[in-house]
């Protein structure tokens, strides 16, 4: 993959058309005094890297400089902005990714058989308006580089060590800027397999380390929170009968008052059943003691007729009472006593027997209030269920002590599930250890290992006339670590020079010439752009740096961008600056005025 073309659909930006092959140079030309000038960045040449980057489908937010910087009415002054990146493909074809700055989020393709002329965008786009996730897998499948088949990351994430910018990127070799705040696991994987070793062997190990640790922060959680011990267990154990034998006894004193809550509503029913007996028994009884009453006044009126009387009335009215009708009436008198004499008897019997009925009502009627009676003093009486409630509390509170230790005892047996995961965790580490003690062992079996530190070497020792060579090694965890690039001068001897920033720079250039060259035989970049690598470096070592690149460009066919300012530029030995071609200079920004500028207006 090469860089063919940037332009933009605004006249005032400076399009540029790459070299496919060989040097590319970003010239600023900066003749304001250092110190009223504001900065040589201001004329848009690291905006160029910016740019690229954006268009490979970096995804930005309001601390870029396409969103951060606003016009009068809240929105960004690049708005209108629509960039287009033509690059080549390793299969000779060309593709141009069209993406705005409003709509930043929504990308076009449209691919070419052969470069495009002059800078007008294409006509027709084979993707269009395709969310950005989507883009970078369609981009990535027209790369089609060999390095990211079967990983889990994509182009991108090599993307930055082949567009390097100060100051961030050249302070380390191996970790780039964009991975100094994250994990370990985000960028040394990625580097192991760049450097020719399984990069998913040292992922797994970093993997089940982090697992390792989440487990161990769990179970910190659990007996921090819980308060708990895996060696309080037994004594837990002991706690928890004790409560369920206590648990029993208070049971048995509920079940004794178990009617009050079991048997309430039947109470009230047996009540309500009582009293409406009651009810019928006191109209039975009324009307029996109603009809004794009567009974017995209706004996006490005996037969009443004095024969004297009567005869003493028919003589006042002269009518003669002769003795038949006398001895008439005395017959009468004697069988109205006797039938007299029959009736009481017989209404003595049923006063006799309504009497005993009525002793039976009065007895039952005394047997139901006393029930009545003991049923509302059971529902009546507090202080028996004050009892039950206290048990009922107790009981409740002896509940919850249980659930506790239950949970305690839960709790516990979960930590020793979760070790036993994490020495499950650590017999798979020890496997994976294994393997790379193995591989740090034995570094010089791996030829593409092998052939990037030769590569490396030679480099840099051609620029700086040292040595240089990089390496990696176990720490005391068993993770590997890339150390910087030790330099040795001449006798062989340790240096300090590599945490020199100059040092730093050259370090970079190097690793970055060795891994480009060396995937050279793959589907692989062709392309590296390095800002401002020649700024505080000496001139030999910058003559030195463009032979070289010269060298590998012509070698290996591949595309090196260099973003420089005039000072910064080697010069011969009559102090001329001479070394780049015409057509080596591919952009030429200038601070005469803000014409001069990428955009055409400083911002």
């Amino acid at each position: 993959m090469k860089l063919s073309k940037l332009y933009s659909n605004k006249e005032n930006f400076k399009n540029i058309s790459f070299n496919l092959n060989g040097v590319n140079v970003i010239y600023a030309d900066v003749q304001t005094e250092l110190k009223d000038k504001k900065n040589s960045h201001d004329l848009g040449k690291t905006k160029v890297a910016e740019l690229i980057d954006f268009l490979l489908l970096k995804k930005i937010d309001k601390k870029d400089f396409l969103l951060k910087l606003l016009d009068s009415n809240n929105k960004s002054i690049f708005n209108e902005y629509i960039f287009y990146l033509e690059i080549g493909l390793n299969d000779g074809r060309f593709l141009t990714v069209r993406r705005g700055i409003e709509n930043n989020t929504k990308i076009a393709f449209s691919l070419s058989e052969k470069r495009s002329e002059g800078f007008i965008a294409p006509l027709k786009f084979d993707f269009e308006n395709i969310s950005i996730d989507k883009a970078k897998e369609v981009l990535a499948e027209f790369l089609n580089l060999d390095f990211f088949f079967d990983k889990n990351y994509d182009y991108r994430k090599a993307l930055s060590y082949n567009l390097r910018t100060p100051p961030d990127d050249y302070k380390d070799v191996f970790q780039l800027s964009k991975f100094s705040n994250g994990k370990h696991k985000y960028w040394k994987p990625f580097i192991f397999d760049l450097l020719g070793f399984d990069g998913d062997l040292l992922l797994k190990k970093y993997e089940n380390d982090d697992e390792i640790e989440e487990l161990k922060g769990f179970i910190g959680t659990l007996k921090r929170e819980y308060k708990i011990d895996k060696k309080d267990r037994d004594s837990l154990i002991a706690e928890k009968r004790s409560i369920e034998e206590n648990n029993i006894e208070i049971e048995k004193k509920i079940d004794a008052f178990n009617f009050y809550e079991q048997d309430k509503k039947l109470i009230e029913n047996g009540i309500s059943d009582i009293e409406n007996s009651i009810s019928e028994y006191n109209s039975l009884s009324y009307n029996l003691n109603y009809e004794i009453d009567k009974l017995k006044k209706s004996i006490q009126n005996n037969f009443a007729f004095e024969l004297n009387k009567v005869e003493k009335v028919f003589e006042e009215t002269g009518i003669y009472f002769g003795n038949q009708i006398k001895k008439d009436y005395q017959e009468l008198l004697d069988f109205n006593s006797k039938i007299t004499v029959e009736r009481n008897k017989l209404i003595k019997k049923i006063v006799s027997s309504k009497e005993k009925e009525l002793k039976a009502i009065n007895l039952n009627l005394i047997d139901l209030n006393s029930k009545k009676e003991n049923l509302l003093s059971v529902l009546q009486d507090t202080d028996t269920f004050k009892k039950f409630k206290t048990y009922q509390k107790a009981l409740a509170k002896k509940e919850e002590e249980l659930n506790e230790v239950n949970s305690k005892i839960n709790y516990i047996d979960l930590i020793f599930t979760k070790e036993d995961e994490i020495e499950d965790k650590k017999d798979e580490i020890e496997s994976t250890i294994d393997k790379l003690n193995f591989l740090s062992r034995h570094t010089e079996q791996n030829e593409k290992y092998d052939d990037i530190r030769k590569k490396f070497h030679s480099y840099y020792k051609f620029i700086m006339d040292e040595s240089a060579n990089i390496s990696w090694h176990l720490n005391a965890n068993n993770n590997i670590e890339f150390p910087p690039p030790k330099v040795l001068d001449k006798a062989n001897k340790n240096t300090a020079k590599d945490e020199g920033t100059t040092y730093k720079k050259i370090l970079c250039v190097a690793f970055d010439l060795a891994i480009l060259t060396s995937y050279n035989n793959q589907s692989f970049f062709r392309f590296i752009y390095h800002d401002d690598v020649l700024s505080t470096q000496d001139n030999g070592i910058k003559l030195r740096l463009l032979e070289l690149i010269n060298k590998l460009a012509e070698k290996y066919n591949i595309q090196y961008v260099l973003s420089v300012i005039k000072s910064d530029l080697p010069v011969d030995e009559n102090d001329s600056i001479t070394y780049f071609q015409e057509n080596e200079i591919i952009l030429n920004l200038n601070d005469k005025n803000e014409e001069g500028t990428l955009f055409g207006f400083s911002f």
